[in-house]
């Protein structure tokens, strides 16, 4: 199946381009991508999944919870809601909630969506032909992951947990503005 998405220019406008998975973005053009990373609700481990052995990039590699690329037409919150119901099974609304964090990539951003919630491993519907196996970690077994080099090199990997510890913008300054 063709997957398409939309360009957008520098400033993370549309272009009114459309583009092609595995065909390579001109100069200026970028895309979206999405990541939904769950934590469970005490914050001490977080849901991540191996990828199947067939995937063309890290095959085998442990990732966060769900990815994939924004379509063509689709918002962002959207495409967090599709993918994660595609990789787990599980259906979660993102339509009022900002990504926490934007990662840029080569070919454009990843927004970072972050929840939380318990989940048994039980209640998940894997997407056979992207996810091999999913579990829980913690900080220290994730850093293992990484470590050991299985676990997709993103440089915010052992970091991600500040994410789910600190809930909000500090003012260093002391200044109200």
């Amino acid at each position: 199946m063709t997957e398409n998405f939309d360009i957008y220019n520098a400033q993370k406008l549309k272009t009114g381009k459309i583009g092609t998975r595995g065909i390579p973005l001109g100069s200026g053009q970028f895309r979206f991508v999405v990541r939904v990373i769950i934590f469970n609700q005490t914050g001490d481990k977080v849901l991540i999944q191996q990828r199947q052995g067939t995937k063309s990039i890290f095959p085998h590699f442990w990732d966060f919870t769900a990815s994939g690329g924004v379509q063509a037409g689709e918002l962002l919150h959207e495409a967090a809601t599709r993918e994660l119901l595609e990789e787990t099974g599980l259906l979660d609304d993102f339509s009022n909630m900002p990504s926490r964090l934007t990662i840029q990539f080569y070919e454009g951003w990843s927004e970072v969506f972050v929840i939380q919630k318990n989940i048994p491993l039980k209640d998940l519907t894997l997407q056979k032909s992207e996810v091999s196996a999913m579990r829980w970690v913690s900080e220290d077994e994730l850093n293992a992951l990484v470590d050991e080099g299985i676990f997709i090199p993103f440089h915010y990997a052992k970091h991600i947990f500040d994410y789910i510890r600190f809930n909000g913008e500090i003012n260093l300054g002391g200044r109200d503005d």
